[in-house]
């Protein structure tokens, strides 16, 4: 069932066309990985949330928000298939009908290969051209992951960080691990908030943040408990002078003000505890008189304000009308925003959110669903002897069911669509946000695998004009 002649001869003149998609592919797989940024995705949700129409987008875009999930939805979702699916296309025809119509089937079958053995031979190599791109394509992302993320192993290093250490003259991992050599540097400081893009107010309080945030971390290890179960009661640290030295080091802070510090703030926990209800809900509606003011000077909802406000701080008007509104004074509203901000920048410094895993399901998955699409192709390149027959049905049906795929993704009313084609059994977004995806990938599979028996049982039994 298998000819190492027919193998080599079709390897040889397909190599070339298999090379160039399986580069161009991988190529705008790893662009797409190295170019990501959180912060580029939250400008779009910020967007996408003042559009007026536009909400539904700005969900998608938040549901999406994680890195394997901007994959799945950007690449995964189109522009990873679209290439495939035209290598596939040409590459069933050429196999066998094309053959077939310029007559070289002819000369390969006046051997003595049997006719079986080779189609057979053509359907292995067009199964095996399909998983050995994908294979590559998993690899240069997986390469690219790593150098541009250091997502499967190695420290990343944050864009201020890393401005920072040039200006400073000092490695990557000496400044991350001492952020007051940024704060205590100007030129430092103003290269490490000109490469987050935020203004130097924002920054100074998020190396605040970030800086206590790590020192929490080293009480954490000294007192081999999570940094959450610290933070719950501070009291802790209270108890322990290694936990107190350990944050002292780290904020360049001498441990009897530390300890001041941290009593101060339990005992401003323990009288906010004590507050009035009545209070507190007059503060809160203080505030969302204030954020719709503010809001109505803007011409913008109040979700979509609550999401960007450093809006506020920078539209004079705005700011005052939620001064007044809000009975703060300005001063405390900006402070107030310039902590939500740093807030969020904080939550940028995440590690990116990658399994790998998941990733080699999202590069199987989409594997599988051209399997079974060149399935359909190969099998009309099996049943029709000309070029433009093979074509008509073998590229028209996988093309139609992309465009099928498209249209029920632009609106809920077409979404019917999706259930006509076999795009729908492969939905990066199962795969990402840990949905069932195994039972689709199955039918996938057999799906494609009967596509190609079916073409080889009617190649070879056929008449064929030789």
């Amino acid at each position: 069932m298998f000819s190492k002649t027919i193998f080599k001869q079709t390897l040889k003149q397909n190599w070339k066309l298999w090379a160039i998609f399986t580069a161009l592919t991988a190529a705008m797989g790893a662009i797409i990985i190295v170019v990501f940024d959180p912060r580029m995705m939250q400008q779009m949700m910020d967007i996408f949330a003042e559009m007026p129409g536009m909400e539904r987008m700005g969900e998608m875009v938040g549901e999406s928000f994680s890195f394997l999930g901007m994959i799945g939805e950007t690449f995964y979702g189109m522009q990873g298939l679209i290439l495939p699916l035209v290598f596939v296309i040409m590459t069933a025809n050429s196999l066998i009908a094309s053959q077939v119509d310029r007559g070289s089937m002819a000369y390969t079958l006046s051997t003595p290969i049997k006719r079986v053995k080779v189609v057979c031979t053509q359907a292995i190599y067009m199964i095996l051209s399909v998983f050995a791109m994908f294979a590559v394509v998993t690899l240069v992302g997986l390469a690219s992951v790593q150098l541009a993320h250091n997502g499967l192993w190695g420290q990343p290093y944050t864009p201020d960080v890393v401005a920072a250490s040039e200006v400073l003259g000092q490695s990557r991992s000496e400044v991350a691990a001492d952020l007051n050599l940024i704060v205590h540097n100007p030129e430092a400081f103003a290269a490490g908030a000109e490469a987050r893009r935020i203004d130097e107010d924002v920054y100074s309080m998020y190396l605040t943040l970030k800086i206590f945030d790590n020192a929490l971390v080293a009480a954490s290890d000294v007192l081999g408990m999570p940094q959450e179960q610290i933070t719950e009661d501070l009291n802790v640290l209270l108890e322990s002078d290694d936990a107190i030295n350990a944050m002292s080091a780290i904020l360049w802070m001498e441990p009897i003000r530390l300890r001041a510090m941290i009593q101060a703030e339990i005992d401003e926990h323990a009288n906010e505890a004590e507050m009035d209800e009545a209070i507190a809900q007059t503060m809160m509606d203080s505030m969302i008189a204030g954020m719709e003011a503010a809001a109505e000077v803007l011409d913008m909802e109040v979700d979509a304000l609550s999401n960007n406000m450093g809006r506020i701080k920078n539209d004079p008007a705005a700011l005052s009308a939620m001064s007044y509104a809000s009975g703060m004074d300005e001063a405390s509203i900006v402070m107030m925003i310039n902590m939500q901000l740093a807030q969020s920048q904080l939550e940028l410094d995440e590690p990116i959110d990658f399994n790998v895993m998941a990733y080699v399901n999202l590069n199987l998955g989409i594997a599988l669903l051209l399997f079974a699409i060149g399935g359909i192709s190969f099998m009309f390149s099996c049943i029709f002897n000309l070029t433009k027959n093979s074509l008509a049905l073998g590229a028209g049906i996988p093309i139609a069911f992309l465009l099928l795929d498209i249209m029920a993704s632009t609106s809920s009313d077409l979404e019917g669509l999706r259930f006509l084609t076999i795009n729908t059994l492969y939905s990066p977004s199962e795969i990402t946000g840990g949905g069932t995806f195994i039972p689709q990938f199955i039918v996938l599979a057999v799906v494609g695998a009967a596509l190609y028996l079916v073409g080889i049982k009617v190649f070879k039994s056929k008449d064929l004009p030789l």
